[in-house]
């Protein structure tokens, strides 16, 4: 359960720290930027964060 928690905590990170870097790109690329990106940098840093927790516990 421990494991669970804190990979979704790690996801939580990840989607926090994708909006935190989009807030500081200029209006203008904000717009241009779709929706899928993000999520799809957000899903792509959750694995990331998963795939290291996984090695961790070997």
């Amino acid at each position: 359960m421990y494991r669970l928690l804190l990979g979704a905590g790690g996801c939580a990170v990840a989607f926090f720290l994708v909006l935190g870097v989009v807030a500081m790109l200029p209006p203008a690329v904000q717009e241009a930027v779709p929706d899928t990106v993000i999520g799809g940098a957000v899903m792509v840093l959750g694995l990331l964060g998963a795939a290291r927790l996984a090695k961790r516990a070997r």
